[in-house]
């Protein structure tokens, strides 16, 4: 019965009314907990008449001209988040390098740390490494790398999924 209401695209409030049953008894049956009363097998052998035949579904009706623009519409602001995105990714990466090489370079600045000034020179390093260490947990954060790239995949599949609907 499930399979006869799914093909015929139908709830199980619609189903119930056209049987002259309650949803409830629908659900029933279709779990196997109740049978159908004859009367109603009666229309459901009717309705099952109208069921398409097995296969592949029917392919998508062609676009309107109202819909075709909704997914140029939506292709377009696809296109401008996938810029805005590759944008904070790129800064991001470029300031993580930046934290990155300037984390390499503090041990051998600290090794060779001038006498004269030394105090100065040394919470100078303290403060760049500080600031380093703050960009790799911000806007530089592997992690959010990670995830601004995911989103650009997501992105972009739906960007090529959009550009092969508008070509049908």
């Amino acid at each position: 019965m499930a399979l006869i209401r799914t093909g015929l695209g139908l709830t199980q409030e619609q189903l119930a009314g056209a049987l002259g049953v309650s949803r409830h008894l629908v659900t029933k049956i279709e779990a196997g907990q109740r049978v159908l009363p004859a009367s109603a097998g009666i229309i459901l052998a009717w309705l099952s008449q109208a069921l398409p035949p097995p296969g592949p579904p029917a392919p998508l009706p062609p676009l309107s001209p109202e819909q075709a623009t909704m997914l140029h519409t939506r292709a377009s602001a696809v296109a401008y988040e996938t810029q805005l995105l590759l944008r904070r990714l790129e800064r991001g990466q470029a300031r993580a390098q930046r934290a990155l090489a300037w984390l390499r370079a503090v041990p051998a600045l600290r090794a060779a740390l001038p006498a004269a000034d030394g105090e100065r020179q040394h919470l100078w390093l303290a403060a760049t490494t500080a600031e380093a260490e703050q960009a790799l947990e911000g806007e530089g954060s592997p992690a959010l790398h990670r995830l601004l790239e995911a989103r650009l995949a997501g992105l972009r599949a739906e960007a090529a999924a959009l550009a092969g609907y508008l070509k049908e």
